[in-house]
């Protein structure tokens, strides 16, 4: 019984790591803030992103009852995303805009100008670093559906096993670990990159940092217009 238990939480220990893994809005902006500034703005992104998907995936491990009782019912459901794909778009769109924006003027210096920005940053601003990883997170509709979809699969293969009701919690809490190990793997990649990475990538990285959040921005917008239209 106990093997069982073991494959449970190996599961959703990957179910942590590939959540994080994918190349999306989070991975470019955590890279780019590496890349300018310190590995230390990249490792703070992914623990802004990391608290964002186990924000998600307790809200629905709990069946919206653990942080947000009125998600239970179907009409506050939809109530609530509705408005989290209009504040997706909101903060989406500009911000890919703003990347891409970037990118197209002169990389030399926009590198120079940015890195000489965040360098010479106050901590405080790390805290922002994890504020805008778990924003961009908790807006993707990518990760809403990804933590709907892979929730409702590892209950069924949690059932019958020794955690018993303290399955969800266990279940958080090497998710989180999957999460983490991911942004460990990348924070590491950033600080040992080679400085010949310097204008040329900068500007790839935010072309296709401002591309994704674009696109991402995009699906918000749709996913509100339906929800609006099919209230």
């Amino acid at each position: 019984m106990w093997l069982s238990s073991v494959k449970v939480l190996v599961a959703v220990f990957i179910i942590g790591f590939v959540a994080a893994a994918p190349i999306g809005p989070v991975n470019m902006v955590a890279i780019r803030r590496g890349i300018v500034g310190r590995w230390t703005h990249t490792l703070a992104c992914g623990i802004g992103s990391v608290i964002g998907d186990l924000l998600l995936f307790a809200l629905v491990l709990m069946g919206g009852s653990f942080l947000l009782p009125d998600l239970t019912q179907p009409d506050k459901a939809k109530t609530a995303q509705i408005v989290l794909s209009l504040v997706g778009a909101l903060v989406l769109l500009p911000l890919g805009s703003y990347f891409l924006y970037k990118a197209f003027k002169n990389p030399v210096q926009e590198y120079a100008r940015a890195r000489r920005s965040l360098r010479a940053a106050p901590p405080k601003h790390l805290i922002m670093d994890v504020l805008t990883g778990g924003a961009l997170t908790i807006v993707n509709p990518a990760s809403m559906l990804y933590w709907v979809l892979q929730t409702a699969a590892w209950l069924h293969l949690a059932e019958g096993t020794e955690l018993g009701k303290s399955a969800k919690w266990w279940g958080l809490a090497f998710a989180g670990a999957g999460l983490m190990t991911w942004f460990t793997i990348l924070t590491f990649f950033v600080r040992f990159m080679p400085d010949r990475l310097g204008p040329g990538f900068f500007r790839v990285v935010n072309i296709l940092s401002g591309l994704l959040l674009i696109g991402f921005g995009i699906a918000s917008a749709v996913m509100f217009i339906r929800g609006m239209f099919y209230m």
